[in-house]
């Protein structure tokens, strides 16, 4: 029995790893939010977290199996009110930690034509009860 609980347990924090839910550290024209983004099994286009006069940013937290699963953190950019895309990265599922900056190390985004820089980090959040 022993044996079975040893043998169960790391696939039930590995499990628990790729369904928590992300906090981000934004920092945009002087001050740092941080939002936390709940895992989804949809695909649909995620929600902007921060809506400024010439940046938009977007984090999608996916459960597995689907495609895409992971964190996807976009950044765009509006010109004449329209996006366009500065930057994308993504992550696996379960991501480790890799400093104090969490699984996405600090990422700083110049927007090229004002100059404007947005900086974000994201880490693993605990669940919520």
């Amino acid at each position: 029995m022993k044996r079975a609980i040893a043998f169960l347990l790391p696939a039930v924090w590995s499990a628990s790893a790729l369904t928590q839910p992300v906090a981000c550290h934004v920092a945009y024209a002087g001050a740092t939010r941080v939002f936390v983004i709940e895992p989804t099994a949809h695909d649909g286009p995620a929600r902007p977290l921060l809506e400024g006069a010439t940046v938009v940013v977007e984090v999608a937290n996916r459960l597995p199996p689907a495609p895409g699963a992971g964190v996807t953190v976009r950044t765009l950019a509006l010109r004449d009110g329209r996006p366009y895309l500065l930057h994308q990265a993504s992550y696996l599922p379960g991501s480790p930690a890799n400093g104090p900056h969490g699984f996405t190390g600090l990422q700083v985004v110049r927007e090229p034509s004002r100059g404007n820089e947005l900086a974000y980090w994201c880490e693993t959040a605990p669940n919520r009860p």
